[in-house]
């Protein structure tokens, strides 16, 4: 569970609704961080419910029923702390609303297909981000 020296490994949500995606993503990160993996917004938000102690997350911008910006919104009402260190992947089909909200976090983005140390480079930087608001 822990990482070289006994130091806890950050965990990380990632939210996907590609289970391939999911799976990559778990694979990925699996050596630097504890990772689990919900296939929706709302199966995060039930998680988070009884598993709060997330570090930072990972999601997908673009999901049926409640997108990545909606999970954000909630999460901005709930867990600022968590919604602060949210970084969204997104494979590039944009509404305009979208477009206006990744406007905003210009740093907390992942277009697909993304390289594993681009992941680690925004990942780290939103973790670093703790308190910051968004």
């Amino acid at each position: 569970m822990d990482g070289p020296g006994g130091v806890a490994r950050p965990r990380i949500l990632v939210v996907d609704d590609e289970p391939r995606m999911g799976k990559a993503m778990e694979r990925l990160l699996a050596q630097n961080y504890r990772v689990a993996v919900v296939a929706s917004a709302r199966a995060a938000l039930d998680l988070l419910a009884v598993d709060p102690a997330f570090d930072g997350m990972l999601c997908d911008l673009m999901m049926p029923e409640m997108d990545g910006m909606d999970l954000f919104e909630s999460l901005r009402a709930t867990r600022p702390d968590l919604a602060s260190r949210m970084v969204f992947m997104t494979g590039g089909a944009y509404t305009e609303r979208a477009r206006a909200f990744l406007d905003r976090l210009p740093r907390r983005r992942l277009d697909k297909p993304f390289r594993p140390e681009e992941l680690e480079r925004v990942l780290r930087a939103a973790l670093e981000a703790r308190g910051e608001s968004s």
